[in-house]
């Protein structure tokens, strides 16, 4: 395995291994930690927790708890995968990387095309034909997931709204973030010695994770959006940054417009015609274009092994993103 000057040499099978295995143990020590949390928080067994913690009286300690489990499962494990495998966690995962105005500018363009391009694949996905069987189980699942979700998602009071913009907008951004393109995706660019591959197949893995069929092309179209913001600029706060606004626009959508019966779900990247998706992601490729140029700017020019494209993707990859 060629080494990057901070890796230390551990394979990269053996690094997914690692990975994997810090995952399955925030999500036990997740659970205990949420446990002992209801317990202390209102006094009744951890056995009543699965069929009372959606309820809308337990808004607080539901969000507190979703807080806690998502900074087990996803922060924690990537932050100390990186200090396992590299010898600067800092550098591996790109916490100390140069931004700029102009960056967090052509980020508030992206985030606008996004909710179109989201919409025409929402439509698409509800197209794409699918066994009889198939549709029925989805649709019970999204049926179950939305009924799970009605009570935390009814931000009818400031201070919900505030509780859901910390725990549902800033934090998962942040400790997604951590997880998927810094830690995951990372990891894949060295193994794969590409960042378009890493990108999708961290992508299909982010949109798997949300489990929602009908939901997946947005939630993809999201990761691979993450995937090339983190890839270009190399910072995990530009593509935190962009995941926060995403989540915050949907939770201010729930507020404001929490007398609308019509908004039910916090996903509001619907209705929006196929050829208004198309238009948005040309305009994005263009915006990305500006956003590379941006980036390169930004940090030491790398000599490059091979031709590369508008997004900056070639056949061999040459540039640590983490490590810019």
């Amino acid at each position: 395995m060629a080494s990057d000057g901070n890796s230390k040499n551990i394979s990269y099978p053996a690094q997914l291994g690692i990975l994997l295995g810090l995952f399955g143990a925030g999500l036990i020590l997740g659970s205990l930690v949420s446990g002992l949390i209801w317990m202390m928080w209102t006094g009744r067994s951890i056995f009543a927790m699965q069929s009372e913690l959606l309820s809308a009286e337990n808004y607080y300690i539901a969000m507190v708890i979703q807080g806690v489990s998502t900074f087990f499962i996803f922060f924690l494990p990537a932050v100390s995968f990186a200090m396992i495998c590299y010898k600067r966690a800092s550098l591996f995962l790109g916490t100390n990387v140069r931004t700029s105005q102009k960056q967090i500018l052509l980020i508030f363009g992206l985030l606008v095309l996004s909710f179109p391009l989201g919409g025409a694949l929402a439509e698409i996905n509800q197209i794409i034909p699918i066994p009889h069987e198939w549709e029925v189980k989805f649709k019970e699942w999204e049926a179950s997931r939305e009924a799970q979700e009605a009570a935390l998602i009814k931000i009818d009071t400031l201070g919900k709204y505030l509780m859901s913009m910390i725990i549902i907008a800033i934090l998962p951004a942040i400790f997604e973030e951590f997880f998927f393109r810094g830690a995951l995706q990372n990891m894949f660019m060295r193994w794969l010695r590409g960042p378009m591959a890493a990108i999708i197949v961290t992508a299909v893995i982010f949109s798997a994770v949300h489990a929602s069929y009908y939901g997946f092309l947005v939630r993809f179209a999201l990761g691979i959006i993450l995937g090339i913001v983190y890839y270009q600029s190399g910072s995990i706060w530009l593509s935190a940054f962009f995941h926060f606004l995403f989540n915050g626009i949907q939770v201010t959508a729930l507020y404001l417009f929490r007398n609308n019966e019509a908004i039910n779900s916090k996903d509001i990247e619907q209705n929006f015609p196929l050829w208004t998706g198309a238009i948005a992601l040309v305009l994005m490729i263009l915006l990305f274009r500006m956003f590379k140029k941006e980036s390169d700017r930004l940090k030491p020019e790398p000599e490059p092994l091979v031709e590369q494209d508008d997004f900056g993707f070639s056949s061999d990859y040459y540039n640590n993103p983490g490590e810019l």
